[in-house]
């Protein structure tokens, strides 16, 4: 036999993501000088682009013959009558009793079962013993290679994304130049987006859009950028002093406001109100970080508020309260005893159950 292929994997479906997209790539990866093709039927773009720079990827053509000296299958072995092999060998990469799929084990070609765990080896065992066959399969873990990745930048803001003067437009051109940047060089970013402007459809896969909330401080601290690029209409920009504090760097337009800041220039970039420079600033953003020092301004208020002393406590205090008589408690929809153990209450509610001889404050 004239062989055309060394190593032919038929995957019938390859998904954007999943297990055994991700073996592909690995063995694609590890093994690329053993002369692997990967067949398919369909395959989503991006994994085909990934694995082309690897090893040979055809599209299954009907009526076509295929001649092979190892030919391997997972779920379907629909190609199996186009293709010639010395052996066909079957990869079990599930627990095919939880998928309701069945495993090709009484196929008369195939001579040859490989798991990919132990667990997927007994799980197949058991399968063909119900069936009735006896077969001895083989134990194989998939490939993985553990170069360590590009670290992930991630950069946050919040923004009309339909607003001009907030800045929506700007913010745009910059996703638009991050991405071009990200797809020549193989890095990664994420940007999150504080938005009230969901019907703004962004296609960048690299950008989450989140309903805004009232405090954004940990996503702040737990990124690697803050991006404020509003026009000069900020008078004391909160966000790019809570970002300064904790260390992360920052992305703005030339606010005015900024200049009284004193912000180290190794802690911040600086786009151009027309963007003119985003390529440059898109470059920058994947650059080492350097560590830096920043004091927010010092306010005064101490000498403006008047100084005397309030027994006021926010209804929104919650206090500890202990049952000393049996009731129902309507709020909580069930009896509450006086061996029940203490619970946190708001304060107006503390001091109601007081009142009614329910209750007790204890801390």
């Amino acid at each position: 036999m004239k062989y055309q292929y060394a190593n032919l994997f038929y995957f019938r479906w390859i998904n954007r993501i999943g297990g055994t997209e991700q073996f592909l790539y690995e063995i694609a990866k590890k093994y690329h000088d053993k002369d692997i093709t990967v067949m398919y039927d369909e395959i989503d773009p991006d994994q085909l682009f990934r694995l082309r720079r690897l090893v040979r990827c055809i599209k299954r053509e009907p009526e076509v013959k295929y001649k092979v000296k190892r030919a391997f299958y997972n779920y379907t072995t629909e190609a199996m009558p186009q293709i010639e092999a010395d052996e066909h060998i079957f990869v079990c990469h599930a627990i095919y009793q939880e998928i309701a799929i069945e495993p090709p084990i009484a196929h008369p070609e195939i001579t040859r079962w490989i798991c990919v765990s132990k667990y997927a080896l007994n799980s197949l065992k058991e399968y063909a013993s119900r069936m009735g066959k006896n077969i001895t399969p083989e134990l194989c873990y998939n490939p993985l290679t553990l170069e360590k990745p590009d670290k992930v930048v991630r950069l946050i803001s919040a923004c009309r994304l339909n607003d001009v003067v907030k800045g929506g437009d700007r913010t745009l051109k910059l996703i638009k130049a991050l991405d071009e940047y990200c797809e020549e060089t193989g890095k990664h970013y994420l940007w999150t987006i504080f938005t009230n402007t969901p019907d703004v459809h962004i296609e960048s896969p690299n950008v989450a859009l989140m309903r805004p909330r009232p405090d954004v401080r940990p996503y702040i601290a737990d990124s690697d950028w803050l991006v404020q690029l509003s026009n000069d209409m900020e008078s004391y920009c909160y966000s790019l002093n809570e970002a300064l504090g904790y260390g992360v760097r920052i992305i703005r337009t030339p606010l005015t406001v900024a200049k009284e800041l004193k912000i180290p220039k190794e802690a911040e970039l600086v786009c151009d109100y027309d963007m003119d420079n985003v390529k440059e600033i898109a470059e920058k953003v994947f650059e080492p970080q350097k560590a830096f020092m920043y004091k927010p301004p010092i306010d005064r208020w101490d000498k403006v508020l008047v100084d005397e002393p309030t027994n006021y406590r926010p209804k929104t205090a919650k206090v500890t309260v202990k049952c000393i008589t049996d009731y129902y408690d309507l709020n909580k929809k069930r009896m509450v005893y006086t061996y029940s153990p203490p619970y946190i209450v708001t304060l107006p509610r503390a001091k109601k159950l007081c009142r009614l001889g329910l209750c007790r404050i204890i801390g």
